[in-house]
């Protein structure tokens, strides 16, 4: 194969009767709109057909018009018939908890508190060994500030209960107790196996926080108890029957 022929081989694949300077010279030469008319476009770059245009504008006028005068397809008669009765909703609708006692939501509520001291005390109050009981003792059915000084801060040293002694140090049970959770502790010991005293309201709690508080935090003992906290919480105390919110913890207004 020559020199010559294999040049011409490698040559864009163009007609070889187009003289491509006068082709160009003569775009060059034309008027702007000749040119335009004339010059080469890249495939797909061609302009759109007006007559397409008007076309589709038509369609779009008459699909929209179908729709914005409500055909029968978009008619609420045709979705929706009558006698027709709703499904229940899948999702669990939230129902407002019914009013509860005081009495009954402070027991509910000390029970899970309670779980902390039924590992030495046991579920029915009772202790056993060196643990003294719950049930029957004048120490959880007395005054409420020393109960509650025991349950916030501990008692160590020589103590007796239901006329037996005792001689051991038990820890602070409540010393992350807020209000709410030493009320119902409280009245859960005070109004279970047997006693039968007065419920504390988290007001009464929330005045022995502070007098805790005052004390220092350490532990206490039984001469400390009966010489400066054998009496009973301030506050105003509560018929163990008024109806509480058992998410606020407020009364329920008397019906009129």
């Amino acid at each position: 194969m020559s020199a010559s022929q294999s040049n011409r081989d490698m040559r864009p694949d163009l007609d070889e009767t187009i003289n491509v300077s006068e082709a160009h010279g003569a775009i060059k030469d034309a008027p702007p709109a000749v040119g335009r008319e004339k010059s080469l476009r890249e495939n797909g770059m061609e302009s759109v057909s007006l007559l397409l245009i008007l076309v589709s504008g038509i369609v779009v006028l008459v699909a929209g018009s179908v729709m914005g005068q409500g055909g029968s397809f978009f008619g609420y008669g045709e979705t929706v018939k009558d006698g027709y009765m709703r499904g229940k909703s899948p999702v669990k609708e939230e129902v407002p908890l019914p009013p509860i006692s005081v009495l009954a939501l402070l027991q509910k509520e000390g029970q899970k508190q309670y779980a902390a001291c039924a590992s030495c005390h046991q579920t029915s109050g009772m202790g056993g060994g060196e643990f003294p009981p719950l049930a029957g003792s004048e120490w959880v059915t007395g005054n409420t500030e020393k109960l509650a000084m025991i349950i916030h801060n501990g008692v160590g040293g020589p103590i007796e209960v239901a006329g037996n002694p005792y001689n051991g140090n038990m820890a602070a049970i409540g010393a992350n107790f807020g209000p709410k959770e030493l009320a119902s502790v409280m009245t859960y010991i005070r109004t279970s196996w047997g006693n039968n005293a007065s419920l504390v309201t988290p007001q009464m709690a929330e005045e022995a926080l502070k007098i805790s508080k005052a004390r220092g935090g350490a532990p206490t003992t039984a001469e400390e108890l009966k010489k400066n906290h054998d009496k009973m919480l301030p506050g105003d105390t509560l018929d163990p029957d008024t109806l509480l919110d058992p998410e606020t913890w407020e009364p329920i207004p008397a019906a009129e």
